[in-house]
């Protein structure tokens, strides 16, 4: 069985083929250039033309590269980014149906986005290599999509507010005020929505451990912190959170340009998922 994916999981083609899978990548825009982000542009230009001012946007995998995806005589199982978040999951449905044997192509829709969503895919690859048919690798997937959330710190009030995401006078407001503006995945995972205003970093962050103990993370789970250039922001919340969660492992990513689109220049990721009876890689790498 084949296992197809998108960059959500934040890897190129080449690294997701070291890993057997086949990875469609999510595209990003700036003043009429399009890129395959890890493929055409790297985090680092990119960041540099939004800090000079461009306004990015992104874009599902296109179609006929999902299409091509499915162009095997195998079956493919394809787990795509959240439905709401990207149309990555309804172009892998429509791709599906115009497939070669569109009865060998199941489409999972993975709620979730970034590490937990790398997270998934590499347990179906395990789950497989293990001998399991796609029926039990689907029904053992489920524990783990519904053990994960997601959190967002913005930095870059302008960014969202030239972007659509924060009204002028909010981030004027968030600006003058120095607050700190924290960001959740809706109930339904299709959107991030506002959660609450807080003083400074640390103060989102125990935020955000305040709520991770109610969802009851704990050692079987993983937290990444995800950050768009900005190590410094990312290494206090992290360290808060380990020092909140001691027995639980804690690792550091860089965003890729895709979610630098959503959340800016300098934004901090913080998510969860459960990796109980998971015998992937610890460190997620």
């Amino acid at each position: 069985m084949k296992i197809v994916t998108d960059s959500s999981i934040m890897l190129s083609c080449d690294q997701g083929k070291e890993h057997g899978l086949t990875i469609v990548p999510l595209s990003v825009s700036i003043g009429g250039e399009t890129w395959l982000e890890y493929e055409e542009i790297s985090k680092e230009d990119f960041l540099e033309r939004v800090r000079n001012g461009g306004v990015p946007t992104s874009a599902s995998p296109s179609y006929a590269m999902t299409l091509e995806a499915y162009s095997c005589d195998e079956e493919v199982l394809h787990i795509a980014m959240a439905d709401g978040l990207s149309g990555a999951y309804e172009v892998a449905c429509s791709a599906r149906l115009q497939a070669r044997y569109p009865e060998r192509v199941t489409v999972l829709n993975s709620t979730t986005l970034c590490i937990p969503h790398r997270a998934i895919v590499y347990r179906a690859k395990e789950l497989l290599q293990k001998g399991l048919c796609k029926e039990k690798i689907l029904d053992k997937l489920q524990p783990m999509m519904k053990s994960t959330t997601s959190y967002l710190i913005p930095e870059d009030f302008d960014f969202l507010r030239r972007g659509g995401r924060l009204t002028p006078m909010a981030a004027r407001i968030a600006g003058i005020l120095k607050v700190v503006p924290l960001m959740v995945l809706t109930e339904d995972r299709k959107r991030i929505e506002k959660r609450a205003i807080a003083r400074t970093v640390s103060s989102a962050a125990r935020a955000i451990i305040k709520d991770m103990f109610s969802w009851g993370v704990g050692e079987t789970y993983y937290i990444s912190v995800s950050h768009a250039d900005n190590p410094a922001r990312a290494k206090k919340v992290a360290d808060l959170i380990q020092l909140a969660f001691p027995k639980t492992r804690v690792g550091v990513f860089e965003l890729g340009p895709a979610f630098i689109t959503q959340g800016g220049p300098g934004c901090v990721a913080v998510q969860f998922v459960d990796l109980a009876e998971s015998g992937i890689n610890p460190a997620l790498a």
